[in-house]
């Protein structure tokens, strides 16, 4: 062995491209507890925008409407009945996608945020970081 080399044994770095099994996890629980909850709170923030008269479209609100064509299919008889008892669906769907958007947003900055403070290194072992080199201020 030379003599700048270590005897001693080095942990394998983590590879590129793979994830870690938690973030996995993480990802799989984000995307089964998000929308529900996004849709839960937008029928509190439809609720409380129809108390406090903002401007939502008259269409998104009451019942939705099913096309003629569609009402002929019968063995979707039940998946109807269920529209129909749902009060400002439409209005609902679009804040739930609203509120899920700005959910997902807030997370992914927040994990990247993490992952540059926790993850691996930026460069290799066979990497150069770049070169500093101190620029002098332009004199006329």
């Amino acid at each position: 062995m030379g003599k700048y080399t270590s005897y001693k044994v080095k942990e394998p770095p983590i590879k590129r491209g793979e994830m870690h099994p938690i973030t996995r996890g993480i990802g799989c629980i984000l995307f089964a507890i998000v929308p529900p909850l996004s849709y839960l709170s937008a029928v509190l923030v439809v609720d409380y925008g129809i108390s406090q008269r903002w401007p939502i479209p008259p269409d998104w609100l009451g019942t939705p409407t099913i096309h003629p064509l569609l009402l002929q299919l019968q063995g979707l008889t039940g998946v109807y009945d269920f529209i129909y008892t749902q009060t400002n669906l439409t209005a609902n769907l679009i804040f739930a996608i609203a509120v899920a958007v700005v959910v997902f947003g807030i997370l992914s900055m927040l994990y990247g945020f993490l992952y540059s403070m926790t993850g691996p290194s930026q460069y290799g072992p066979t990497d150069a970081p770049p070169i500093r080199r101190k620029v002098k201020r332009y004199k006329r």
